[in-house]
């Protein structure tokens, strides 16, 4: 998985890079069901209000055949940075729900119906 994270009006904390591998650790666990040649891309992008103290972030995750998409804001960096985690991993495992239901519809009707029984000899 590539990894991209920029910065905007503001700089990077070791408690914010925590934050961070903390969030990918958590995408990263969810996505291994997705095929390690497929190529997957996270961007995460954190910006300062110049104006007033509020965070924005915003993350794009790049699967397949689907693009994740997250927005939020908050008053202090690493909570926009939870924020935004928490919602993209709820849309992942949503997607996630969405694609074993249809792999289970795709099974083929004998083995649906015709359970096999391998214990008789």
């Amino acid at each position: 998985m590539r990894v991209d994270v920029s910065f905007k009006n503001m700089e990077s904390s070791d408690y914010l890079d925590n934050v961070i591998s903390k969030y990918l650790d958590r995408v990263k666990r969810r996505i291994k069901i997705f095929k390690s040649d497929d190529p997957v891309h996270l961007t995460l992008h954190i910006e300062k209000n110049y104006h007033r103290e509020e965070y924005f972030a915003w993350v794009n995750l790049y699967l397949p055949k689907k693009v994740l998409r997250a927005q939020q804001k908050a008053p202090e960096a690493s909570l926009s940075v939870n924020k935004v985690s928490q919602a993209l991993i709820r849309q992942i495992d949503k997607y996630k729900v969405m694609i074993e239901r249809h792999l289970q519809r795709k099974k083929p009707k004998y083995f649906q119906d015709n359970e096999l029984d391998l214990s008789e000899g």
